[in-house]
């Protein structure tokens, strides 16, 4: 009698912890030393839908192990070469059960938080808590930080480049040349300093308008760009109708080769104006760096310089100074 007294003992025991176990809202399961799923609830086997419907039979039975279950999991989402390995790993993680929460997605499921505890027996406890919402907002949070990133990118770029030519500004062209200024001055490189100037400007403005004046800047940008090597030298609009170049592992010689070739080619370009084709020319001032430079703004006032006496000599030139 005392025997069958606490058997009914357990036996109401275990039922309530079964019924504990089906109530609790949160995905719940324990598996054996051997990692043998005894016990779990409906939320746990909604979460695992997919395994659990093709391997109802070894459920049923308590035969489903947990390294069947996570393979099926695999073998729906990973690469056939990839699987292996990934249910051996998971199957280490189980045995670890150090109680640290780990995330992951399950298909059909979304986004859970499992914990895992090992009982002084050796079964191991585990449960998950839904994240979905959290992952929602940590993908919302991620989407406005990458917003911000972008407009800041935007902002940065819209600050350093001409609005109507699309060259560095004054700013930045002045930054970057400073860069390549001390960079040649620490290696003992050649660096030449190049100003642009076009001639009798204001009179394209006041005879042909100011937009015809606009498309003639941006000519004269795309020219001087042309002339140039790209992702190496600089070109820069540092004024209304002025324009600066930075030539790097470049002596005056050069220099001075390159603004004739800008300047050749500016003098036979013809533009639509408002009373028929017209041309236009410009000014250039070279230099190269001296040893007694201090910074990249002594090698530009000096090729300024060198613009003001080709403008006041006749323009269409270039003067190196």
């Amino acid at each position: 009698m005392a025997v069958e007294k606490e058997f009914e003992r357990i036996r109401r025991e275990h039922a309530l912890l079964v019924e504990s176990i089906e109530v609790t809202p949160t995905p719940f399961a324990v598996y054996d030393d051997r990692d043998r799923l005894i016990a779990w609830n409906e939320p746990y086997e909604r979460v695992h839908a997919l395994a659990f419907k093709r391997l109802r039979d070894k459920a049923d039975r308590r035969e489903l192990y947990y390294h069947d279950l996570v393979r099926v999991i695999a073998e729906e989402t990973m690469a056939p070469s990839e699987v292996d390995d990934y249910v051996r790993q998971r199957v280490q993680d189980q045995q670890n059960a150090d109680g640290v929460g780990v995330d992951r997605e399950y298909p059909g499921a979304g986004w859970f938080r499992i914990s895992k505890f090992k009982t002084r027996s050796g079964a191991i406890a585990g449960f998950a808590i839904d994240i979905n919402e959290n992952k929602r907002r940590e993908a919302q949070l991620e989407e406005e930080i990458q917003r911000r990133m972008d407009l800041e990118e935007q902002l940065r770029v819209q600050a350093n480049t001409d609005f109507l030519t699309g060259l560095a500004s004054r700013g930045a062209f002045i930054a970057q040349a400073e860069t390549d200024f001390r960079r040649a001055q620490r290696y003992g490189h050649d660096l030449s300093a190049i100003m642009m100037d076009a001639d009798l400007f204001k009179e394209v403005n006041d005879i042909h308008g100011h937009s015809v004046g606009d498309s003639v800047l941006v000519t004269l940008a795309q020219t001087a760009s042309n002339g140039v090597r790209k992702d190496i030298d600089m070109v820069g609009r540092v004024g209304g109708e002025e324009f600066a170049m930075v030539l790097v592992h470049t002596g005056i010689k050069d220099a001075v080769a390159c603004a004739e070739r800008i300047r050749s080619n500016i003098a036979k370009v013809a533009f639509d104006g408002a009373h028929g084709p017209f041309g236009i020319t410009a000014s250039f001032g070279a230099t190269e760096r001296r040893p007694d430079d201090r910074s990249f703004s002594a090698m530009l006032n000096r090729a300024d310089q060198g613009l003001y006496v080709a403008k006041s000599s006749g323009r269409n030139r270039v003067v190196a100074k």
